[in-house]
């Protein structure tokens, strides 16, 4: 055989391989759908309110924060719609408070006073730390030890995803 003639039939050969790769890769094209978050978590106030709305000076306990005062279990502070895991950033929570007593609560659930490590579904609330929320609604308790003459300051939690 000619030189040439063997060039024209590898280059036939080779056209018709990529021909046929390219219809054998392309026989279906299927696009698949965004899928949204699984949880989502709605503050049900701007800022909440103290239960008890007063403390005694050199006092020792736990204060409860909700949508209101006068009924915490029927007023969460913020609601999830299935779990979601977040990161909490705790700002001023300095003495009277106990660093690691700022815990999250079910509202509604059946121990919803005393101790708040011993609440319904209680979670420690850990600045800087991700951590799953289950679904539900929640309240805050705080730990306080030997309040001074300006009673308990105010803080700030923000949750980030």
């Amino acid at each position: 055989m000619k030189p040439g003639k063997n060039l024209w039939l590898v280059s036939l050969f080779a056209i018709l391989v990529a021909i046929g790769l390219v219809a054998a890769t392309v026989l279906i094209s299927q696009t698949q759908p965004s899928v949204p978050l699984a949880g989502t978590m709605v503050s049900n106030c701007p800022g909440t309110f103290a239960t008890p709305p007063n403390v005694t000076l050199g006092s020792t306990g736990q204060v409860t924060f909700s949508c209101n005062a006068n009924t915490p279990t029927a007023s969460p502070a913020f609601a999830t719609g299935g779990p979601v895991v977040v990161t909490a950033t705790v700002s001023n929570l300095v003495a009277p408070y106990n660093a690691t007593g700022l815990f999250i609560y079910t509202s509604n659930g059946a121990v919803n006073t005393g101790n708040c490590g011993s609440r319904t579904g209680a979670l420690r609330v850990n600045n800087g730390v991700p951590g799953t929320v289950p679904q539900g609604v929640w309240n805050y308790c705080a730990k306080y030890e030997a309040v001074g003459l300006t009673g308990l300051q105010p803080f700030t939690v923000t949750w980030n995803l």
